[in-house]
């Protein structure tokens, strides 16, 4: 085993945007409830909410949105065109992570989710997606004191699978997933959606690479010597 790779364990993944291909959706139903409400939603301002925590994302929406923006209303009305456009259409899996998850079970290689969604909403997703029978540890982003961009949310994903935060690999698409993850000192994979990241969060990154096929390309060859 290689002096370079031999201390990784196990993966941590971020969900929307790594696991599942939920960030278009996201964005197109956020657009669809504030149009609703007589407000236009920026690809610019979206990509600002994008990996926060709940109660974050709602503070952050009435930062960006006014304070007269009405966070209750546009909190239900998105829950409804979510249900309803996902019970219609399904939330597909990101291209190569189901493959990556099972060779990760044959491997005997631990992992585990830590999304700033919600629990029950994550497993929902999950399961529409088909992965759900792969994840055995889930830490939803209501099951933590201090979400995302602190590293608690990591932590407790690595002291669920005993593994080391800093022997863990970890998945992320957003900035606020990449401070998150870099915190806790895992070595971290940057996918990334909308926008190319600062060279702040490039530099906290490992690896920035164009989708999750590729990063799942590159996780198994850091994990090549198991």
């Amino acid at each position: 085993m290689s002096k370079t790779h031999s201390h990784f364990r196990a993966v941590v993944f971020d969900m929307d945007g790594i696991l599942i291909d939920s960030e278009p959706l996201f964005r197109s139903v956020a657009k669809q409830t504030a149009a609703d409400l007589g407000y236009t939603l920026s690809d610019a301002v979206y990509v600002q909410w994008m990996g926060l925590p709940p109660k974050a994302v709602e503070a952050a929406v009435v930062q960006s949105m006014g304070p007269e923006f009405p966070i209750e209303t546009f909190r239900e009305r998105f829950s409804e065109h979510w249900t309803t456009h996902t019970d219609l259409h399904g939330v597909p899996a990101q291209p190569g992570i189901p493959e990556l998850l099972a060779e990760l079970q044959a491997r005997d290689i631990p992992f585990a989710v830590a999304t700033s969604t919600r629990r029950n909403h994550a497993e929902r997703s999950l399961e529409m997606a088909g992965l759900a029978s792969f994840i055995d540890v889930l830490v939803g982003g209501d099951e933590v004191e201090q979400g995302k961009p602190e590293p608690e949310i990591f932590q407790s994903a690595a002291k669920k699978i005993a593994v080391p935060a800093a022997s863990c690999v970890a998945l992320e698409d957003s900035s606020v997933g990449v401070r998150a993850a870099s915190s806790a000192r895992m070595l971290t994979i940057m996918v990334p959606d909308l926008h190319l990241p600062s060279a702040e969060i490039a530099a906290l990154a490992r690896f920035v690479v164009p989708s999750t096929s590729r990063a799942a390309e590159v996780v198994l060859t850091l994990f090549d010597s198991r």
